[in-house]
């Protein structure tokens, strides 16, 4: 996860090389506006990296934050007051989770 070593790139992409839609558990499909991997990142990172995309985020965009690491994962639902973002669900795949959080 990024204890040793150290990830040389930080991606942050609108969703044209990245599914562009995802489906919830309960059957919704959410069309994705931006993704930002995290994979390898630990706390405060993934934390950081989600508040500047929800910055640069206009209402109603959907950011999918690629995330490998739960203590991250389980503080992004908590952050979304500070984010100004609703929580739409996460997803468990691939052996990371996708966070999905809409901008007010």
């Amino acid at each position: 996860m990024g204890l040793f070593t150290k990830k040389t790139t930080n991606k942050v992409s609108s969703d044209s090389d990245n599914d562009s839609t995802i489906t919830l558990d309960n059957g919704n499909v959410i069309n994705i506006t931006r993704t930002i991997d995290c994979l390898g990142f630990s706390c405060p990172r993934p934390q950081l990296m989600a508040k500047g995309a929800m910055n640069d985020a206009k209402s109603g965009d959907i950011i999918k934050i690629v995330i490998d690491n739960p203590t991250s994962m389980e503080s992004l639902a908590s952050m979304q007051s500070e984010l100004n973002s609703i929580h739409l669900g996460t997803v468990f795949s691939d052996q990371s989770w996708k966070v999905l959080l809409q901008k007010n």
